[in-house]
């Protein structure tokens, strides 16, 4: 890569933090580009060098970062044989993702709400494709498990079902009440309740 695309690809980035930032703090609806700008501490003249609108943001924002969240999933997932320890690695890779943007979490109501009203198939807010591919991955990890006689016999899709429900839900509670409990405490436990109802005895 370039020098020069180099430096493109790494403001574009630090445009998308700042905006994801400030989605963040003042909502979707509520953000003007110029607030973007003074963010991220460029002119307002410079955003529109690479997204044409506000909504170009939000979108790449999201886009960018499901990618860091599947890149971190997979980094986790990389040679681990042991269907136990995929489970433990997808969880942990999950959660993260969302701890690394704890800062910035407010903005996944924005993003669930779009995947709630965008409908097309080739958007990137499609939330059924995303939890769809999820729920595949989680299942393999699940009938591996249960046909080396790991895990508990159980409906495998249910199973990966409730522990994305689970995930989303816990971080929805606490982006309504973050002093209702620390997250990455929350998060251990759901995940030990989980592998413990899963093993077989």
């Amino acid at each position: 890569m370039s020098p020069r695309k180099l430096d493109k690809t790494s403001k574009k980035k630090e445009i998308l933090f700042a905006a994801t930032k400030v989605f963040a703090m003042k909502g979707v609806a509520n953000t003007k580009m110029s607030d973007i700008a003074l963010e991220a501490g460029i002119g307002k003249g410079t955003i529109y060098e690479y997204f044409q609108s506000k909504d170009a943001i939000f979108y790449e924002s999201f886009r960018f970062f499901m990618e860091q969240t599947d890149s971190l999933i997979a980094n986790r997932l990389d040679k681990i044989q042991n269907p136990k320890a995929k489970l433990e690695a997808w969880i942990d890779g999950w959660l993260e993702s969302l701890s690394n943007s704890l800062d910035q979490i407010g903005i996944m109501m924005d993003y669930w709400a779009e995947g709630i009203r965008s409908r097309k198939e080739d958007s990137a807010f499609n939330i059924k494709n995303i939890y769809e591919k999820y729920r595949q991955t989680i299942k393999k990890i699940l009938d591996e498990g249960v046909s080396l006689g790991i895990f508990k016999p159980v409906n495998t899709m249910i199973s990966a079902s409730i522990l994305i429900g689970t995930l989303d839900g816990l971080a929805l509670q606490w982006i309504m009440d973050k002093n209702l409990f620390r997250f990455i405490e929350a998060s251990q436990i759901l995940k030990d309740s989980f592998l413990n109802g899963l093993m077989k005895k």
